[in-house]
């Protein structure tokens, strides 16, 4: 994928003394650091070698960013804002959850297809934050990040009102951590069939979920 949030789903900030930008340099380097990470995978994407990547020295690399982990966290940050784009765009009829449900994670996947190194990279980022304790928390501000782009992406449906917020969460970590499982089984088999096949039915599981859900709540004054 190329992208009302809740005080929960607000962008993460990360304090940084960076320096400022000048003529473009940090988003050269954080274009390039995302470059090098697809091609060469996270591990190997050296900070000598993303420099190389966006055509400048290293102590210019070093005088935008601390390190490593400063430019890993800077590329999640690009590419959440591109998927939130990216689905604000796509999803901006409205429609109801039951639609939503089946159009947002057949969306999603048909822009995975288009870009399975991105996908790969993001994986990678997760477990490379993950070994160094510094920077764990990195990963978990990944995971609210991208558990908000399906929340608020099913949230804007036009049958679901605020009181449903907390069945909308729940509805997207569902949908979001079983996504996350068939993804990481298609990277590794890429297995096209298979994955739809499990899709379709995640989808009927969430539409079955969400539909409980809507059914269950009390009625407004007025209804019938």
């Amino acid at each position: 994928m190329r992208g009302n949030m809740n005080p929960m789903n607000q962008p993460v900030t990360r304090t940084s003394s960076a320096r400022p930008n000048s003529d473009g340099r940090r988003e050269q380097i954080i274009d390039a650091a995302l470059k090098v990470m697809i091609a060469e995978g996270v591990y190997r994407a050296t900070t000598r070698k993303i420099a190389e990547a966006a055509g400048v020295n290293v102590a210019t690399l070093h005088y935008h960013f601390h390190d490593k982990e400063e430019i890993l966290f800077k590329v999640m940050e690009l590419l959440v804002a591109n998927y939130r784009a990216t689905l604000a765009n796509q999803f901006a009829a409205p429609q109801k959850l039951h639609d939503r449900i089946a159009d947002l994670l057949r969306f999603i996947w048909s822009e995975i297809e288009k870009a399975p190194g991105e996908q790969l990279a993001l994986q990678e980022m997760t477990l490379y934050v993950l070994r160094h304790p510094h920077a764990e928390h990195m990963a978990r501000e990944k995971d609210r990040e991208f558990l908000s782009l399906y929340a608020d992406s099913l949230r804007m449906a036009t049958d679901v009102r605020p009181e449903d917020e907390p069945q909308i969460m729940e509805l997207a970590n569902f949908i979001y951590t079983s996504f996350v499982g068939m993804l990481n089984q298609w990277l590794a088999l890429r297995d096209a069939d298979l994955f739809t096949q499990a899709m379709n039915n995640l989808i009927r599981a969430a539409q079955e979920l969400a539909g409980s859900m809507l059914s269950s709540r009390p009625r407004r004054r007025g209804q019938g």
